[in-house]
């Protein structure tokens, strides 16, 4: 039978609950719950929790809901963060909240290389190309593990990069946005090093072949790795933006 559409939401931020309480999405990268620097996550749920006797959920996606709470606390929780130095949602990049990565090396003793402690920078390296072409409105779902397991679940993704050696990683495309289709192998071996290089092409075709309104992984899907791979092999780096 026919399946109705399918909307992927995170449930970050606040939202009504329905029964005149609010819950709050906290985004939590990659699921690390930690005190760095400024940057004091840990601490502020502990006061979130014995201030306000919060309950909390973990999401799916490696971030936690806080429910059951009175909008009269909603500016006391607010404070809270601000002064530990917690982003609100709509301050973080779109393509670090829809990232996923493992905890991989040092943690993990199946991992062949690294995903946690390095996807913040591939977000940051995809953005700046991203920016760099013209593309800076485009969200892109991204995952990232440190062997081919997928604890991340990348084989989902609409782009993903699965460890397979030391700072070697394959690299996944043609998964679906709304997490209802699984990606295709594309590069059985890409160097860590080598991201901007790899994907600039791929994106260069998106750009000049896409849809209106096609999101990435629904055109990497479309398109297929033998026609990707075949236009990567022509196409001079810069020579396209949107």
């Amino acid at each position: 039978r026919a399946m109705a559409d399918w909307k992927y939401n995170d449930w970050m931020g606040w939202w009504d609950q329905g029964d005149g309480k609010l819950f709050y999405g906290q985004h939590i990268d990659n699921g690390r719950v930690k005190d760095e620097g400024d940057f004091r996550l840990k601490s502020a749920l502990r006061v979130l929790v014995d201030k306000y006797n919060l309950h909390s959920i973990l999401s799916p996606t490696q971030s936690i809901i806080f429910r059951d709470i009175d909008p009269k606390d909603k500016e006391g929780i607010e404070q809270v963060l601000r002064e530990h130095g917690i982003k609100p949602i709509e301050e973080v990049d779109p393509n670090a909240r829809l990232a996923m990565a493992c905890p991989a090396l040092p943690l993990c003793g199946l991992a062949q290389t690294e995903a946690e402690r390095i996807m913040p920078s591939y977000i940051e390296r995809m953005r700046a190309l991203l920016t760099k072409m013209n593309l800076d409105d485009e969200e892109i779902l991204m995952r990232m593990t440190g062997c081919p397991n997928g604890c991340a679940r990348p084989y989902m993704a609409e782009l993903a990069f699965v460890g397979d050696g030391p700072k070697s990683y394959q690299l996944w495309l043609g998964g679906s946005p709304v997490l209802t289709r699984t990606a295709y192998p594309f590069m059985s071996k890409m160097n860590a090093e080598a991201l901007e290089e790899t994907m600039e092409p791929i994106l260069a075709m998106f750009i000049q072949q896409r849809q209106e309104f096609e999101a990435f992984g629904d055109f990497c899907h479309r398109l297929g790795s033998d026609a990707i791979q075949a236009y990567t092999e022509t196409y001079t780096l810069g020579s396209v933006k949107a």
